[in-house]
C-alpha cells in the first residue's frame, strides 16, 4: 500500500472513531434518561409514528447498498456503472433527508418542539446530528462523483473511503431507529 493511501485510510478512521465517539457518548446520554423514565414517551407526548423513520431505514439501507455496488464498479474499473449507482446513492441520501424533513415537521405538527422538553431534546438532537453528517456525507459522494472524471491511481482508494463513512451512517440511523422508535 501507498503512502498516500495509508494517510488517506488512516484519516477516514479518525473521522469515523471521531463521530462513533460522539453518537455512543449521545446512545449512552439517551440510555440513562430512558432508563429512568417511568413511561416512554413522557405522558403528554405523542408518540412518534414509525412510517417515516421506517421509510427513513428502508432509503439508507438501499443507498447503502447502491454505495457498495459503486466501490464493485470501480474495483472493475466500470466508472459508467459506477456513476449510475453513486447516482442512485445520492437520490437515496437525498430521500431520506426528505424523510427526515417529514418526521421533523410531523414532530412539530403533533407540539413536540426542540423546547418541549427533554424527551423532545433527544429526539431532535439525534436526528439532527446524524442528518449533519449524512449532508457531510452527500458532500462526499459529491466530490466521489468529481473523483471519477477524472483519472487517478487512487480513485480505489477514495471510493471506499467514502463507501466506509455512508455505510457508518446507515449502521448508526438503524441503531437509532431501532432504540428510539421501535423500542
Amino acid at each position: 500500500m501507498k503512502r498516500n493511501e495509508l494517510q488517506n485510510n488512516l484519516a477516514m478512521t479518525v473521522v469515523l472513531i471521531s463521530a462513533a465517539m460522539l453518537f455512543v457518548t449521545l446512545f449512552m446520554g439517551y440510555a440513562v434518561y430512558r432508563s429512568s423514565a417511568d413511561v416512554w414517551p413522557p405522558v403528554g407526548v405523542a408518540k412518534v409514528s414509525l412510517w417515516l423513520p421506517f421509510l427513513s431505514t428502508i432509503f439508507i439501507s438501499i443507498s447503502s447498498w447502491y454505495c457498495y455496488q459503486v466501490r464493485l464498479s470501480v474495483a472493475k474499473n466500470d466508472i459508467s456503472a459506477a456513476k449510475s449507482q453513486l447516482w442512485l446513492t445520492t437520490v437515496l441520501g437525498l430521500a431520506f433527508m426528505l424523510a427526515q424533513s417529514g418526521l421533523w415537521f410531523f414532530m412539530k405538527s403533533s407540539g413536540v418542539f426542540v423546547t418541549s422538553g427533554i424527551f423532545a431534546s433527544v429526539m431532535y438532537g439525534f436526528t439532527w446530528i446524524h442528518a449533519v453528517h449524512v449532508v457531510l456525507g452527500l458532500f462526499a459522494l459529491g466530490y466521489l462523483r468529481w473523483v471519477l472524471r477524472t483519472p487517478s491511481p487512487y480513485i480505489l482508494q477514495k471510493t471506499i473511503n467514502v463507501e466506509k463513512f455512508w455505510h457508518f451512517l446507515g449502521v448508526v440511523w438503524v441503531v437509532m431507529f431501532i432504540g428510539l422508535f421501535v423500542f
